[in-house]
């Protein structure tokens, strides 16, 4: 039988950014997200990290009150704009991104959060300044200045390996799991998508299996970014068994984005209707019994 924690499925959750066609993010909206999750069937929801930045403690005080009335807990994620871009060559652009995601995992850990996941590193479509290297070493160095925060609050700050089409620094789990040992950090940890493997790893299973105890993070999702289970493609039980068989315990959720227009469209590329005329929910709740059946039918082999 293969094992993971104490037999049991991993918690599994979903991004706010499902049913969103605008990263907007306030706590009405954020509680919105999280009943409707909840009502579901999700124990975990994934929200935007940005929203946090300047929220105040009476909104993160309803959050919190929120998510325990829901028995659903929080995740967070970012991806860093240009203004705050940490690798950058300019220093102050630099210094302005340490101190944004330090001021970030503050409120995080206010809030009681476990991780913050997503290009956190660098910037979301940036484009290389100087050299590919240089970029690297800046970014290196300004996250072990700021995961010193994230080791105060006990929050794992995950880099997530996206394709080159929207980031230049960590491609694949052998850059991610040589930049993870550099910065050097207990709370170092790698965040794997199945979207963003498909593009770039020759094989799913073995990239899981070889960042091992270093997964702090995994997201889910079809090929072309529909919910787990939608598509043909991508071998689940291979994924999972890998992903099993890896010893990570953690989070597993799903970041399906299937809505176009608006901000959410643009940034992430939907231009069409990928799943016209359909339920979200009705489409998330399938998504989620897929998973949770998948995971259960591995486990119990």
């Amino acid at each position: 039988m293969l094992q993971n924690s104490d037999s049991a499925v991993n918690t599994i959750g979903i991004h706010y950014g499902f049913w969103q066609s605008e990263w907007t993010g306030d706590a009405e909206l954020f509680m919105n997200s999280a009943k409707r999750a909840a009502s579901i069937g999700f124990k975990a929801l994934e929200l935007a990290a940005f929203a946090f930045y300047d929220m105040s403690r009476k909104d993160m005080d309803k959050l919190k009150a929120a998510r325990e009335d829901l028995g659903i807990e929080f995740s967070f994620s970012t991806s860093l704009s240009p203004e705050y871009d940490i690798s950058s060559p300019d220093k102050n652009i630099r210094n302005n991104g340490i101190n944004y995601v330090k001021q970030l995992l503050e409120n995080i850990g206010y809030m009681g959060g476990k991780a913050l996941g997503g290009i956190t590193y660098g910037t979301w479509h940036g484009k290389i300044s100087d050299t590919k290297q240089a970029h690297w070493a800046r970014s290196v160095e300004s996250v072990q200045e700021i995961i010193k925060v994230a080791e105060d609050h006990g929050i794992t700050y995950c880099f997530e390996t996206v394709n080159r089409f929207e980031n230049f620094l960590l491609n694949d789990h052998h850059e991610a799991i040589r930049f993870t040992k550099e910065v050097g950090s207990p709370n170092a940890k790698i965040l794997l998508d199945t979207f963003h493997m498909n593009i770039e790893e020759d094989s799913m299973e073995d990239a899981i299996v070889e960042t091992g105890d270093l997964i702090g993070y995994f997201h889910v999702g079809e090929n072309n970014r529909k919910p787990p289970g939608a598509g043909t493609l991508l071998d689940w039980d291979k994924i999972f068994t890998a992903l099993i068989k890896s010893g990570y315990k953690g989070w597993v959720v799903m970041e399906p984005f299937v809505k176009p227009g608006g901000q959410v469209g643009a940034d992430i590329g939907v231009y069409r209707e990928v799943m016209p005329q359909v339920d979200l929910d009705a489409e998330a709740k399938k998504a989620l019994n897929f998973v949770s059946t998948k995971l259960k039918n591995i486990i119990c082999k």
